[in-house]
Order: structure tokens, then C-alpha cells, then sequence
């Protein structure tokens, strides 16, 4: 991709502050097939459609360009409402379970954004670990089934998959069930006891759960979800992981942009006291460090322009910055780090692990 099309793709995922002025001298050499792949890649067509219409600049686009994304927009309407009716599905199934876990991520945040915007493969659960027997007993009760969804179809997953994915990821295998909804046949559950590729400390997910608040999606679900500023944390937490652990470099997984898209709309709408409130908590925690590197990476790839945040960061990162740079290995108990420390240069090179140097 060349300049032009870099900057299109990310000023098109900035739909709180898109730079109207900037899109229209962007779109005409700059609204390409590579433009538009990437946006299905990283799932930010929908939120391209909103941003051009808003911005009077759909008529300046490629026909097959503004379809492709007029699609999007409009599957996501439909496909949300079909995740709407999952959640109230999983409701039911956890209803003995209140207490025990969080829904997490696209569960509170596809209600959260502009309707169409945001949508989500599955449900995430944040659960401590004394509690995943009983989730799972739970959904396995509610006919949901261990495995993966592969070429269409539902494969059981071995006992080797199950032992390794709680051993090394933090998280179980996902749980799924075939509910055949519109752009949903089947309705994948995952539970999270982890909020690293590590079993972490799970005096902080019980700490977490605790604070665990009550939150209505719509005009009759209502979800259990994380504390404000927990949600955010817990999001910063899983970025950082994924971005700076090596297999999911190598799956070219580590850097999705919607996954940016979700911090910039919370730097965008954070006042200062917010932060403040926000890097208490995290301190509290001890992942002021791991939020610090998230915002940082994203006022640089999306910037939100929310200086206060960009400072408080710093200074909780100061000493530490190498972390903004940092991969680890788990299996091979190795750690690298970037000899590009731009993270736009990162995001957009075709295979970041040639540009990862062993410490």
C-alpha cells in the first residue's frame, strides 16, 4: 500500500474526529482495492460506510467501493440483532451463574458504538478460575459443545486441545452451540481466567468480578458486564497481549485495527478526571504499565488527540518504555523486541516477525 491508501484506511476508523478536509483530498487515488480489503480485514467497513456518508463523500468513491461497504454497514445491522438474541440465549443458560463472571468486550461494546459499527464472532466471559467448572458445567448443560467451527462445521475438540488451550492461553476452548441465526449459525462462548497468556494472579479477575456492574444493550437484555473502568483495562489488557506475544504475531492477529478502534472511542469521550480515576484503578491492579503502552500505540496509529492521556501514560512508562517494543515466546521462554518502534510502520508491514530481533 502506498501513502495515500495508509493514511485512508486509518482516517476512515476515526469516526469521532475523521478530518473531513484531509478524507477529500484522500479518497479519489486513495479509495483502492487494497483500501477496501484491508477494511474487511480489520473490520472497519461498516465504520468506513458512516464515516464517508457523514462526511457527503460516498458519491466520490468507486461504485463497487461504496456497495462493498454499504453491505457491510447493512449485515451488521442484521447480524447484531441476531448477537442481541445470543446474549439473551447465554443469559438464560448462565442464569444459576450470577456472580461469577463478566460478559466482556463486543458483548457491552456493539451497543456501546453508532448502531452497525461494531459487531462480535462470539461472547467473551472474564471468569475466575475456581469458577470455570461451574461455567462450563453450565453451558454444557445448555447444550453447548467443547470444539471449533471449521469450514462451516462444528469439529469436537481432543482432550490435548482443551489441557493446552487452559495451560498456555488462559482461556478454554470455546464453547458452541448451533442456534442458526441471520450471519450467526452457531453461537461461540469463550471463557477467559486469564487476563495474559499466563494463569495470572486471579486475585485480580476476583477483584474485578466484585465490581461487576449490570448493563441493558437494548430495551430488554441486560448483560453482566465489567465496572467502567475495569472494561477498559481488561480491553488494554488483551491488545497487549495479543500484540506482544509471539504466536499470535505469527497468525498475523497481533495488530487488528477494530481492536484499536475500541481504545480511540474511549480516548475520544475521556475527560481528564477520568483518566486520573482510570490509571488509579490500573495502578491498583498493576497494569498502569500494560494501559500505558495501549493508549501510546493508539494515539499513534489512531490519535484521539487526548493529550492528557498521552502524558499520564508517559510518565507511568517512564524507565519501562521498552515494553512498548516487547514480545515474549512462552513455549520457548524467549522474548524479542521490535527494531521498528513505529507502530504504524509495524501495523502495516506484510510480516512484523522479520522485524522482531532477540533480546
Amino acid at each position: 500500500m502506498n501513502k495515500q491508501e495508509k493514511e485512508l484506511l486509518l482516517e476512515l476508523a476515526r469516526f469521532f474526529s475523521a478530518d473531513t478536509e484531509k478524507l477529500t483530498a484522500l479518497v479519489p487515488q486513495g479509495a483502492t482495492a487494497a483500501v477496501l480489503g484491508q477494511m474487511f480485514y480489520n473490520r472497519t467497513a461498516a465504520i468506513a460506510y458512516d464515516v464517508l456518508r457523514s462526511s457527503g463523500l460516498l458519491g466520490e468513491v468507486n461504485r463497487e467501493f461504496r456497495n462493498s461497504l454499504e453491505g457491510a454497514y447493512l449485515q451488521n445491522l442484521e447480524r447484531n440483532q441476531s448477537f442481541t438474541c445470543c446474549l439473551d440465549m447465554l443469559n438464560e443458560a448462565l442464569q444459576n451463574c450470577k456472580g461469577k463472571y463478566a460478559m466482556l468486550k463486543g458483548a457491552m461494546l456493539c451497543s456501546f458504538y453508532l448502531k452497525g459499527h461494531r459487531t462480535s464472532n462470539d461472547i467473551d466471559l472474564l471468569v475466575a478460575p475456581d469458577d470455570v467448572s461451574i461455567i462450563s458445567e453450565a453451558l454444557t448443560a445448555a447444550g453447548f459443545q467443547q470444539g471449533h467451527i471449521r469450514n462451516g462445521g462444528f469439529v469436537p475438540a481432543t482432550r490435548k486441545e482443551i489441557v493446552t488451550s487452559k495451560m498456555t492461553r488462559g482461556e478454554t476452548v470455546p464453547f458452541i452451540k448451533e442456534v442458526r441465526l441471520p450471519f450467526m449459525p452457531y453461537l461461540e462462548v469463550d471463557i477467559n481466567f486469564s487476563l495474559d497468556y499466563k494463569n495470572s494472579d486471579p486475585t485480580v479477575i476476583t477483584d474485578m468480578l466484585q465490581r461487576s456492574v449490570e448493563h441493558c444493550v437494548n430495551n430488554h437484555v441486560k448483560i453482566q458486564t465489567l465496572e467502567e473502568k475495569d472494561f477498559f483495562i481488561h480491553l488494554c489488557a488483551h491488545l497487549y497481549k495479543e500484540a506482544t506475544t509471539l504466536p499470535w504475531v505469527k497468525m498475523n492477529r497481533d495488530l487488528t485495527l477494530y481492536k484499536f478502534v475500541d481504545i480511540y472511542m474511549q480516548l475520544c469521550i475521556f475527560m481528564n478526571n477520568s483518566i486520573d480515576a482510570l490509571f488509579s484503578r490500573a495502578a491498583e491492579l498493576g497494569m498502569a504499565e500494560i494501559c500505558s503502552c495501549v493508549i501510546l500505540w493508539t494515539e499513534a496509529l489512531l490519535p484521539a488527540h487526548n493529550t492528557y492521556a498521552i502524558e499520564v501514560a508517559r510518565k507511568h512508562l517512564a524507565g519501562k518504555e521498552y515494553l512498548l517494543d516487547l514480545v515474549v515466546a512462552p513455549a520457548e521462554k524467549k522474548e524479542y523486541h521490535y527494531v521498528e518502534q513505529d507502530i504504524c510502520e509495524r501495523f502495516f508491514a506484510p510480516d512484523r516477525t522479520t522485524l522482531l530481533e532477540e533480546v
